[in-house]
């Protein structure tokens, strides 16, 4: 019998590329989603049909996951665990919203939700979340210039979530305060399985059978509007200086779960060292794609080589066993995948939720 594993949230950006990685790697794939609707239109995409037909991926429904117990029977016979879902804040301009119940508990206490259920479970050996690099850093400092590792921490506290000047600071304090709960659990309870966290930087890269328009692939989303819009305004988006290649992403998930060294650990995610400024985005657009330099947006002065955070990942390609890739080389496969296979024009008319 092949090794499985649950993937919480299944049809999201991340999420979707998880699960054909551990599908290609050999592993039985059980995904949640929320409805029926969604679970048909994920299992019917292209990358997917054959596995699902063979009976090596399936979906099941899980509807709010911060309820005792939400991925109890979801859970039954898997060896891994997966935790990818996070809420996502509302960000139109002019909304008003309760952070602490529309964010804050929401993703703490789903977190919190799912190492109660993998905890009932002898079989699972191991739960895997997707934080992000924001519970490492202080988002609300403009022009920060530390280096940033797994064992980093963003210092703001749940009184500052609960009133953030901003969603995006309400969201990345609610990672950083899901992750402090999900160890607080690990130490208080010392459930069977092993815990670790990945914290990833910005995510680009070619992605598997998603709408450019998807509410999930907002990076890309972002990335597109650099490339592909003259329109664009940077002062008005907030695109990621430290990114990390997808496909890297993926396969440090599949050696968190296979690497017995990885268990405890948080990792992050990203070439070290290296940002990325808007200034950058362009001149390796522009000369790599010549004849569509012309689509690209003036970059304000100010924020050319604007002064950014750095991470140290040594400790992820060192335990993990792996090398992530440039920048270049993303920012490369990515625009190339978005003018051959995603459709140029969808991209270019791509709105931002930023």
């Amino acid at each position: 019998m092949p090794l499985s594993i649950l993937i919480s949230g299944v049809n999201g950006f991340i999420a979707t590329d998880l699960a054909l990685a551990f599908l290609e790697a050999g592993y039985y794939v059980r995904g949640t989603v929320r409805t029926q609707a969604k679970a048909d239109a994920w299992l019917a995409l292209p990358s997917f049909v054959s596995y699902a037909a063979s009976g090596k991926l399936e979906c099941v429904l899980v509807g709010d996951i911060i309820v005792d117990g939400a991925f109890d029977k979801a859970l039954e016979g898997m060896d891994y665990f997966i935790h990818t879902i996070a809420q996502l804040p509302d960000w139109r301009p002019g909304v008003t919203q309760d952070y602490e119940e529309s964010i804050l508990l929401p993703n703490i206490n789903g977190t919190v939700s799912a190492l109660r259920s993998a905890a009932k479970y002898p079989q699972c050996k191991k739960v895997v979340t997707v934080s992000s690099i924001a519970a490492a850093v202080d988002f609300s400092i403009p022009n920060h210039t530390e280096t940033v590792t797994g064992e980093s921490w963003n210092p703001r506290d749940y009184e500052y979530g609960k009133n953030a000047p901003h969603p995006l600071l309400a969201y990345t304090t609610s990672k950083k305060l899901a992750d402090e709960a999900a160890w607080k659990f690990m130490k208080e309870t010392n459930p069977h399985f092993a815990l670790v966290n990945m914290l990833p930087c910005f995510v680009y890269g070619p992605a598997h059978g998603h709408d450019p328009f998807g509410i999930n692939n907002s990076s890309n989303q972002w990335l597109a509007g650099v490339l592909f819009r003259a329109d664009w305004n940077f002062r008005t988006t907030s695109g990621g200086p430290v990114l990390v290649d997808m496909r890297d992403l993926c396969m440090a998930f599949v050696r968190a779960i296979e690497k017995d060294g990885a268990n405890g650990n948080r990792f992050a995610l990203g070439p070290s060292g290296v940002s990325v400024f808007p200034s950058d985005f362009a001149s390796i657009f522009a000369k790599e794609f010549p004849e569509r330099a012309h689509l690209l947006p003036p970059v304000p002065v100010d924020l050319i080589n604007a002064p950014v955070f750095t991470i140290d990942s040594s400790k992820t390609e060192r335990v993990l066993d792996m090398k992530f890739r440039s920048p270049e080389e993303t920012i490369i496969d990515t625009a190339r995948w978005m003018i051959e296979d995603g459709g140029e024009e969808a991209w270019r008319n791509v709105g931002t939720r930023y």
